[in-house]
């Protein structure tokens, strides 16, 4: 009874493990990976702050276009003030007595303040800012494309290098089984001990190349966590989606066509044509200081005062009587409603500085555009040719993995009948290997050469993440 339950407690404590250690290994799919990435990015983070900056902008110049308002409310508990009062007495002379008198105040102003000109600098200033906007959303479309464009790198890679761990450890495998049945063919003298110490030595050959596979992998790995910013110390599984080796559309050989369409819809060059566009609105703006300015000015208040106590050298004179503070304000009531134009005739050379600063900046952001354009064209260029080479690289690895498994299969057959040498073997092994591991990159590649002509034709879909 005691064995019976000794061994529930700990098959119930194993299950608990197993259960414990498969909850720890979190799941990561190419979409999933790209998801994250974009919602931890700082570049993402820090182009989604600007755009939102741009907006508020956006409402800042839109606001020019509308009247001031501010208003002000005055209460004085109390105020003294003292002067001296020249008074001429009958007879003609003249006295100067200490008047003092303290008092007590309340008043209220309201002005508004609506231009009318300003040398068109509001209209230019809204629409730079527009054009801001615009462009900041198109920098933070572009930062996810990277984001996008880098994990599914990285991650490819991942996968890339679990098959080459793969044929590594199944090259290794194949190598110790080998070695185990010349141990045995030399204990019977069936072959020289020669070709068990070179097996011995392509077995550790072996070894060393799946531990540096191996570390291949962790590294990658290690990369891609810290390009998602997840807890490196967890576990994670890595899905491999289906290998997708299907060609592109016809549309795709011509090479004008995918640049021009590329400079149509890329996102950064989108951006770059926005940045064009603010920087020839703040030439204008820039000008503008060299028109008058017409503001339409209205105002509109009331004050109000009463005598506490007053006194003359010293002497306590009662104050007159006046109405209550909120009486007088509200019975006195004032407004004004009048037009002001200013011209500012000289102002030692700042319009033509801010003019010059902005030209300059035109002319920079003009010449990184045409830039940008030039890079862009080169970058679909090599895209394509590297996708071609892709193709070609997939039937040239087919046909020489085929032709690697035959000769393996053949130089194995006649050793085991003695009629190769282990020197063939090897040869042929190392040939398979070698193929397989061509094999493994071009599909890769191919995948991957796919994804990177969708990214520089811009076509890189992050909206639905």
């Amino acid at each position: 009874m005691k064995k019976l339950i000794l061994c529930l407690s700990l098959s119930f404590f194993s299950l608990s493990i197993a259960a414990q250690s498969s909850q720890s290994v979190e799941t990561l799919t190419l979409e999933k990976s790209v998801r994250i990435a974009i919602t931890n990015s700082v570049a993402v983070l820090q182009a989604k702050g600007n755009y939102e900056l741009t907006g508020v902008q956006v409402l800042q110049a839109y606001g020019q276009f509308l009247p001031s308002l501010s208003a002000s409310v005055g209460y004085t508990p109390i105020a003294l003030n003292q002067r001296i009062n020249p008074t001429t007495l009958p007879g003609g002379v003249v006295i100067f007595p200490l008047f003092a008198q303290q008092t007590t105040g309340l008043n209220f102003n309201i002005v508004s303040s609506l231009n009318l000109f300003n040398g068109l600098a509001d209209q230019a200033g809204l629409q730079q800012a527009l054009s801001n906007n615009r462009g900041s959303e198109y920098t933070l479309t572009r930062a996810k494309q990277d984001i996008a464009f880098n994990v599914a790198q990285g991650y490819l890679q991942i996968l890339l290098n679990q098959e080459l761990l793969r044929i590594s450890q199944e090259n290794l495998k194949a190598s110790q089984e080998r070695l185990r049945q010349l141990q045995e063919q030399t204990r019977l003298g069936s072959r020289a001990i020669a070709d068990l110490y070179q097996q011995e030595a392509q077995k550790a050959a072996d070894e060393l190349a799946m531990i540096r596979a191996d570390n291949t992998l962790r590294n990658s790995k290690l990369a891609l966590l810290r390009q998602l910013r997840l807890e490196p110390t967890k576990e994670y599984e890595f899905v491999q989606p289906a290998t997708d080796t299907t060609m592109l559309d016809e549309q795709y050989k011509d090479e004008q066509a995918l640049i021009a369409a590329a400079l149509e819809s890329r996102a950064d060059i989108k951006s770059s044509q926005e940045s064009v566009n603010a920087n020839s609105w703040a030439i204008s703006q820039a000008r503008s200081t060299y028109l008058p300015q017409l503001n339409l000015n209205f105002s509109f208040g009331s004050n109000g005062f009463n005598v506490l106590s007053q006194s003359i050298d010293g002497a306590s004179v009662n104050p007159p009587a006046l109405p209550s503070l909120l009486s007088q304000v509200g019975n006195q009531l004032g407004y004004s409603l009048g037009l002001q134009l200013s011209w500012t005739l000289f102002d030692r050379f700042s319009t033509n500085l801010r003019q010059q600063q902005a030209e300059i900046t035109f002319q920079n952001s003009q010449l990184a555009y045409e830039d940008l354009k030039i890079r862009v064209a080169v970058e679909v260029k090599q895209a394509l040719g590297d996708y071609n080479a892709a193709i070609s690289q997939l039937e040239s690895t087919r046909r020489g993995l085929v032709s690697a498994e035959k000769a393996f299969e053949t130089v194995q057959k006649r050793y085991e009948v003695g009629s190769a040498t282990f020197v063939e073997v090897t040869t042929a092994q190392a040939a398979l290997v070698q193929a397989q591991s061509n094999r493994a990159q071009a599909v890769f590649n191919f995948t991957f050469q796919k994804k990177i002509l969708e990214y520089f034709l811009g076509k890189t879909d992050v909206n639905s993440l």
